[in-house]
């Protein structure tokens, strides 16, 4: 069985399509129906956030420090993340399995092959804001070794202090 993760500092516009709708799907469609609750058919909304999502990607990419990540099994996108380089660490946002996916281990296994993968380019900090709600992400990152920071995350990008949730670090190399 192949596994692999692969990086990327640009994509093709089938990348991003297949990203969006392999990965992202359904957080795009909870966000449709989040940002609009009294409308009934989402298709149309659904497809502009889907444009949108393709454009945030591109643009995000468009800034050398940042990166997306993608476990690849068999062929298959099956989780996905993106990074920032920020002075000294990176900055995890929108970890992400496809709903197919979810409760076979493959986030753990993708996020610990990622950290391996930084380990070997050098000293490892890794700083996440994970929903206090969102139960599954939290114990991803625990078992990858990520440990509570702040009760209050900050947006690392922003500077932006959020109450839902919680400041994650990974330390590799400090103590």
């Amino acid at each position: 069985m192949s596994r692999l993760v692969l990086e990327f500092d640009s994509m093709n516009e089938n990348e991003r399509y297949r990203l969006v709708h392999e990965i992202y799907g359904e957080s795009n469609l909870e966000n449709v129906k989040w940002d609009n609750p009294e409308v009934e058919d989402f298709s149309k909304l659904l497809f502009e956030y889907e444009k949108r999502y393709m454009d945030f990607v591109q643009s995000f990419l468009a800034n050398e420090k940042n990166r997306y990540y993608i476990f690849e099994i068999n062929g298959q996108w099956v989780s996905a993340l993106r990074m920032t380089k920020v002075e000294d660490f990176y900055y995890l946002e929108a970890l992400e399995t496809a709903k197919q996916y979810r409760k076979k281990g493959y986030g753990t296994e993708f996020l610990q092959e990622l950290i391996r993968m930084l380990k070997n380019r050098g000293k490892v900090i890794i700083r996440s804001n994970v929903s206090k709600k969102n139960m599954a992400s939290l114990a991803v990152h625990k078992k990858c070794g990520f440990v509570i920071e702040e009760e209050n995350g900050i947006n690392c990008l922003t500077g932006e202090q959020r109450k839902s949730v919680y400041g994650m670090i990974y330390e590799n190399g400090i103590k």
